[in-house]
């Protein structure tokens, strides 16, 4: 499902957050030499004992905490240990410096490892967030279709070895063309967020959403009681209907889907799978739309 997250901070602004904290600490080397060789104050971000809080990185590094561990938790943690570690061989360097003294060498060496590993650690979550972003609608926020066939074959064994059934969910925004024809292109992307997140917040934090394509969506759903299929495709559909959307001018814009439901038979190919989904749409379609069908076993 889509992360609230990761809908509300963009990750542009996670890439260029990483990117300036990488130049930021790389230029600590010319004040540190300059605190070395001129006896000058590096500044109370090199040389209090919070300073790892109040550098700039620090102060950002805390502000997007939280989205930044979605993409990798345990690098994200050792970022926060190596950022203080560093700071605390920083601050002790300039100190005695500044007394007169000689820079203790393990401080030295504490600076250096700290350094190159924090740099080492938010190079690879960068690529992480980058490699996620080719993989993520920047519209809606939700994954796209690449990587859906292991998706798929994930889920499958999940729900074979736990006893519940796989279904997949076809949804179409209905008559989406004349949304764009006639209010503009602007208001179908908000059409397109609406409808993204009145479906993710029908589906279950177990459940799968992603932005299939155009106004298509595919949803992923493992029920211990298939008759539930009925009760989550009911809710899915009100969720779209109601509230209706409102746009940036003011217009009130009624919406609404189709969904084709398919019971995933055991061993069955997700192009099979999608097949008998899209069917069922495509005859919901047929018979007047704003429906759900559940295609034959």
């Amino acid at each position: 499902m889509m992360s609230e997250n990761n809908s509300t901070v963009g990750i542009d602004e996670l890439l260029a957050g990483i990117d300036s904290a990488v130049e930021a600490h790389l230029a600590w080397n010319q004040r540190l030499m300059r605190c070395s060789l001129l006896r000058e104050s590096p500044g109370d971000d090199m040389l209090r004992p919070d300073a790892h809080l109040l550098c700039r990185f620090g102060v950002w590094l805390r502000e997007h905490s939280e989205s930044l561990q979605e993409y990798d938790k345990a690098v994200v943690a050792r970022i926060y240990a190596t950022h203080f570690a560093m700071h605390q061989a920083v601050t002790s360097m300039c100190q005695d410096v500044l007394v007169g003294s000689a820079a203790s060498v393990n401080d030295l060496e504490a600076f250096q490892y700290n350094q190159s590993t924090m740099v080492h650690l938010l190079h690879t979550l960068r690529q992480a967030i980058a490699k996620l972003s080719l993989q993520q609608d920047v519209l809606t926020g939700l994954p796209l279709r690449h990587g859906l066939e292991h998706a798929y074959g994930q889920r499958s064994s999940d729900s074979a070895r736990l006893g519940r059934a796989l279904w997949l969910v076809m949804i179409d925004v209905d008559r989406f063309k004349s949304v764009n024809d006639n209010y503009g292109h602007a208001v179908g992307d908000q059409a397109l967020r609406h409808i993204a997140q009145a479906l993710a917040r029908s589906l279950r934090d177990s459940d799968e959403l992603i932005r299939y394509g155009g106004e298509e969506f595919l949803g992923m759903c493992s029920l211990a009681d298939s008759e539930r299929v009925t009760i989550i495709a009911q809710r899915m559909i009100d969720a779209v209907r109601s509230p209706p959307l409102q746009t940036d001018r003011g217009t009130i814009l009624p919406l609404t889907a189709t969904m084709g439901w398919a019971k995933v038979r055991p061993g069955e190919p997700l192009e099979s799978a999608l097949e008998r989904a899209d069917g069922a749409l495509l005859f919901g379609k047929a018979g007047g739309r704003d429906q759900y069908v559940l295609a034959a076993v």
